[in-house]
């Protein structure tokens, strides 16, 4: 009885995380427009908070690189992906020395990713890769994956959607539900990369007292 009570507090307490995660772009979206009052660009609370999370998915997968060497040739690869999505995200600052030149540094990690789990650690690739599909983890960078690649990229867009609907704020409409949208699937990401780590995760935030 008290383990079947565990997992469902468990279960209560994740389906917390992924209702704060769930908020967490429409607050970010608030506190941008409404208090203070920006245009959610480059340097934005939605944007540092996107990159944020993107920058704990690549620790949290290059540190497993390290701690996981029987998985190594796979994790340097989604380290190296999320890598080259940080380095897009950061071509406000990267285009300072010459537009478009974010795209050298990614290609270069994409390089290094690939032709390290190709000729240093193939053995510790594909079935690392294998075993990763179909795990929950696995589901919820995927869930990541399509909100930020297709869901942000098509809902958000403004000549499908929001110049049909809106007229002189259709510009400002778009760019709160893409970003909203990005930062919502860079929070799945995140979240997937924590229960990757730590396949346990949510018993290791939330352990049922004990009794005596």
């Amino acid at each position: 009885m008290q383990s079947s009570l565990k997992i469902i507090i468990q279960a209560v307490f994740e389906f917390l995380i992924l209702v704060f995660f769930a908020l967490l772009p429409l607050l970010g979206v608030y506190i941008d427009l409404v208090i203070l009052g920006n245009d959610l660009g480059e340097v934005s609370v939605t944007e540092i908070a996107q990159e944020t999370l993107l920058l704990a998915t690549v620790v949290i997968f290059g540190y497993g690189t390290f701690k996981k060497p029987e998985q190594r040739g796979f994790l340097v690869l989604v380290t190296g992906f999320f890598s080259c999505l940080f380095i897009r995200e950061m071509d406000v600052f990267l285009d300072e020395i010459r537009h478009g030149f974010w795209f050298w540094p990614a290609l270069f990690v994409a390089l290094l990713s690939i032709g390290y789990a190709r000729f240093y650690a193939k053995n510790t690739t594909l079935k690392p890769l294998i075993s990763f599909i179909n795990t929950k983890p696995y589901f919820l960078i995927l869930i990541g994956m399509i909100v930020l690649i297709i869901l942000s990229r098509t809902f958000g867009s403004g000549n499908l959607l929001w110049e049909a609907i809106l007229t002189h704020e259709a510009f400002k409409a778009k760019t709160a539900v893409q970003e909203g949208l990005e930062l919502f699937g860079y929070a799945f990401i995140f979240y997937g990369s924590l229960v990757f780590y730590h396949r346990d995760f949510v018993s290791f935030l939330y352990k049922a007292p004990s009794q005596d």
